[in-house]
């Protein structure tokens, strides 16, 4: 797993990936979203034992969105991933 601490923008982010394993990371104060699927073709990926957590909701919010206030723990374009014990604070 990675430690992603204090990032400008997502914090992982997964594009045009298939059939991969995204494990045992820790997301601390991603601005937006803490784990990213971009486009919603990435297909059959797994998401799993994850932990994203946002100190401070005003600190990982964003306002480049055009919708201020806008942030995720894991935030998904698509149907097709697996999503399995995370934990989003």
């Amino acid at each position: 797993g990675n430690a992603v601490v204090d990032s400008a923008q997502n914090g992982i982010t997964i594009h045009g990936t298939h059939k991969s394993l995204v494990s045992n990371n820790i997301v601390w104060n991603a601005r937006a979203a803490g784990i990213y699927t971009e486009d919603g073709n990435e297909m059959h990926n797994m998401i799993k034992q994850n932990v994203v957590i946002c100190s401070w909701w005003e600190f990982c919010s964003v306002d480049w969105i055009k919708n201020f206030g806008l942030h995720a723990g894991i935030f998904l374009i698509g149907m097709t991933n697996d999503i399995i014990e995370n934990r989003v604070a």
